[in-house]
């Protein structure tokens, strides 16, 4: 789980069920691999969580483990303190989630997407590639997104064409 290459606060809690790659830096009183937070399967044996390369977990950055499936964190991506991640929920690459935004488990959140101060993702849902999700925004079930656009408010409604969704860093 651990190499030479990461770093992990003293603070941190890393369960025993995470698989981590190189290159990545776990802030202090981060909670990553912890059972799925579902009442109805409440205390069972979680699924693995994998995390890929050079993430940035700032601190207080909770990612639950798998219930049905792996909870996956791709490459090169930014979470921002007091984050959490669902069970089940696939974090792809390049994505930065701003300070206290939420992901309902089940959830995938695809490459250069950033999510905003606050918002909070449905479970289930789906966010494509390089949108933006604005601070504070709620995206409810309903809300189907497209390709490099943005969304706010409550509930999150379509804003436009996201320019700065064609990041690759």
């Amino acid at each position: 789980m651990e190499s030479s290459t990461n770093y992990i606060h003293p603070t941190a809690i890393i369960y025993d069920n995470v698989v981590m790659g190189e290159h990545n830096y776990i802030g202090a009183y981060c909670i990553i691999g912890a059972p799925a937070e579902h009442k109805g399967n409440w205390g069972t044996t979680s699924d693995i969580v994998v995390i890929g390369d050079n993430n940035v977990f700032t601190g207080l950055v909770t990612i639950d483990g798998g219930m049905d499936d792996v909870t996956y964190i791709g490459d090169n991506n930014f979470f921002m303190k007091h984050t959490h991640i669902g069970h089940d929920v696939q974090v792809m690459d390049n994505v930065i989630i701003s300070c206290g935004a939420k992901i309902g488990g089940h959830s995938i959140i695809d490459s250069n997407v950033n999510i905003g101060l606050n918002a909070v993702i449905h479970q289930r849902q789906f966010i494509a590639k390089g949108c933006m999700i604005g601070m504070g925004a709620v995206v409810t079930k309903k809300l189907v997104t497209e390709p490099y656009t943005k969304y706010a408010g409550n509930p999150a409604k379509y804003l436009g064409h996201n320019e700065s969704g064609n990041r690759t860093t």
